[in-house]
């Protein structure tokens, strides 16, 4: 009977006390000049279909130099010119590690030779993400896809008139299906009029008290009828002078909430400091961490649309949001919100303003005209060129896994409550793998 009892107790030890490093399921792989879909999968022992399909191609597509791939296992063989460092950046882990994983006692690698990636553990987390609807067919299809991935979705978008009515939405059964399929829904609520995210929509609702009440109430029914778990707030432009208003509208609204067990979440653009950048004072960081369930820090658009080119979510800008973000609110409730989409900026021309696309369109788009895609080091954010058939040269900024796992590396090391994306259905094959594999989702 001891002897089994040693048996259970040494079992338990070891499946969930000692692994703080387990072996990654996926190494990145980074395109050379030669590499072939064929040659890559012999390497690694693969079915190209498969490992194309992975990877957002199709079999017969020729690869382009810097493109990432993502290849299941761990083991990886070096290339030439590669170093330590190299391969230990583009995996979010250390060169110490690496080396003493590999046992290697020094920093020469060769080109062929076999290494083993490790991975931090992995983290249990809550997502959530935006969900635009479609039709009822498409909108089922996607929460069954996505499902594993998923702890809620934010059914886009409810708004408000001017007399602090809602707007009503054709939610294709969307939200019956997803409580069957095991994610929470929430309402979104916006500040969009016809003129887009419009402050002073927002402005007439929450400073005038009667009319901030009736929505407060609008909300709440809205929840209730319809068997919704909560609401979240993406409350855009919202002016500086608002703050008190905005602050009292969250207060009210929660104690209103709360009362019936009903979450209130909110999405926030990134700040640095309570008043950096300007522009974002309303947005009071630290009294709504003490009313809201969970803050989305909408951690991108650095770059946007009608900016100039660059990358829309640079690793240190992410960095430092987070920063301030986790000194004011706490962290069981910060939700990393990562772009799953891509800029096209025409760099040329007399019209310079971007467009946005889904990351596995931009994908095509490199996979069309042969771009090489560059990789810069200092954003963790990938890019290409490239002309089209008017002559105009276009940047593309974009994810792809070495920028993800960067920013799934940052979850970890502030031990965030999760993580979300705009939006579903934009996402590249590899993001759902390489959330699996970081992570376990609540």
């Amino acid at each position: 009977m001891r002897k089994r009892f040693l048996i259970i107790l040494f079992t338990f030890l070891l499946l969930f006390l000692l692994p703080s490093i387990t072996t990654f399921a996926f190494v990145i792989y980074e395109v050379k000049p030669g590499d072939s879909l064929n040659k890559v999968s012999s390497q690694y022992k693969l079915n190209v279909k498969n490992f194309a399909q992975l990877n957002g191609l199709e079999k017969n597509d020729k690869l382009v130099i810097g493109q990432a791939m993502i290849i299941p296992g761990s083991t990886y063989y070096v290339k030439g010119n590669e170093s330590l460092w190299d391969i230990s950046y583009r995996h979010s882990i250390s060169v110490q590690l690496l080396k003493s994983k590999n046992k290697l006692t020094n920093d020469n690698i060769s080109p062929g030779q076999k290494l083993f990636i490790p991975s931090t553990s992995k983290k249990k987390i809550w997502t959530g993400t935006y969900f635009i609807l479609k039709n009822k067919k498409t909108d089922n299809w996607m929460l069954d896809h996505y499902k594993k991935t998923l702890t809620s979705i934010f059914i886009f978008e409810y708004h408000s008139t001017k007399q602090g009515n809602l707007i009503k939405v054709k939610e294709n059964g969307a939200i019956k299906q997803a409580w069957k399929k095991g994610i929470t829904p929430y309402a979104t609520f916006t500040n969009i009029s016809e003129k887009g995210f419009d402050p002073n929509l927002l402005h007439n609702l929450i400073s005038n008290k009667t009319l901030r009440k009736k929505l407060i109430s609008n909300i709440y029914t809205l929840l209730d009828r319809n068997d919704l778990k909560g609401i979240n707030l993406d409350l855009e432009m919202v002016k500086p002078n608002d703050r008190v208003y905005l602050n009292q509208f969250i207060k009210e609204l929660s104690v209103k909430l709360h009362r019936s067990k009903m979450e209130l979440l909110i999405a926030m653009p990134p700040k640095e400091a309570d008043n950096i950048p300007s522009y974002y004072y309303a947005y009071d960081y630290k009294t709504f961490g003490k009313y809201v369930d969970k803050m989305f820090i909408m951690a991108y658009n650095w770059h946007w649309s009608s900016s100039p080119s660059g990358p829309i979510a640079p690793i240190q800008n992410v960095r430092k949001s987070l920063q301030y973000a986790t000194s004011v609110v706490p962290k069981s409730k910060i939700l990393l919100g990562i772009p799953q989409y891509a800029y096209d900026w025409p760099i040329t021309g007399d019209i310079r303003t971007g467009s946005a696309i889904s990351t596995q369109n931009a994908i095509n788009i490199y996979k069309k005209y042969k771009s090489q895609v560059y990789y810069d080091q200092d954003a963790s954010a990938p890019a290409f060129r490239y002309i089209d058939n008017k002559g105009t040269q276009h940047e593309v900024w974009f994810e792809d896994p070495r920028s993800l796992l960067a920013k799934f590396q940052l979850v970890k090391n502030f031990n965030l409550a999760g993580l979300g994306c705009w939006h579903i259905g934009i996402t590249m094959p590899q993001t759902e793998e390489i959330l699996l594999n970081e992570f376990w989702i609540r």
